[in-house]
């Protein structure tokens, strides 16, 4: 279970709210896909600050992580649907 001050830390940063925004659109999202859409969007410029935020919204249970053949793949969890009332 993850704190409540961890959870709003998630959906908070502006990085982080984009990237729920997307996952949740498309309900299952490709790593590759995601990384594409953002840095065309202007929103991370670097993999590395992909990864960061995309570490932080796992942990606090936002996002889940799976791999489909050989691919890793993102959706939206309860936690990370908090993002449709923005």
């Amino acid at each position: 279970m993850v704190d409540h001050a961890t959870h709003l830390k998630a959906v908070n940063h502006p990085i982080r709210r984009e990237m729920l925004r997307y996952v949740n659109e498309s309900q299952k999202i490709s790593r590759e896909k995601l990384i594409e859409i953002l840095k065309k969007e202007e929103i991370i410029n670097e993999d590395s600050v992909f990864q960061y935020n995309m570490d932080f919204l796992l942990q606090a249970e936002c996002v889940k992580r799976f791999e489909e053949k050989d691919e890793i793949f993102y959706e939206i969890l309860p936690a990370g649907k908090v993002i449709e009332k923005f």
